[in-house]
């Protein structure tokens, strides 16, 4: 999307240290824990992450339920966290249409 935040589909633990490798400083995990049985739980995900020496944070939703909070939150994540962002949902969708409504709302 920008220098600063790539969005991509679903990652697992075992690609953390790749993703440190690529430069990524900071992960940030939209997707609810158990949306699918394969998906790695964001526990997991933190352990990972921290063991890779990038920052994590898990900002779960769904599309039925993107409020302003989750807007705001989101966009306190993008300006306080290491860059580059590597913000990830099931497929890419979610944290696309998180980020287009944080730049629409003017907050990033």
């Amino acid at each position: 999307m920008t220098d600063n935040l790539t969005i991509y589909k679903q990652i697992y633990p075992i690609q953390c240290s790749k993703i440190a490798e690529l430069g990524y400083r900071s992960v940030i995990n939209i997707r609810p824990d158990a949306e699918t049985v394969m998906q790695p739980n964001s526990d997991d995900l933190a352990a990972a992450t921290k063991q890779a020496n990038l920052a994590y944070h898990h900002l779960p939703f769904d599309d039925e339920r993107l409020s302003m909070t989750t807007i705001e939150q989101f966009a306190e994540y993008y300006h306080t966290v290491p860059k580059p962002i590597l913000m990830f949902c099931g497929t890419g969708a979610r944290a696309k249409l998180l980020y287009q409504s944080a730049l629409m709302q003017g907050l990033l």
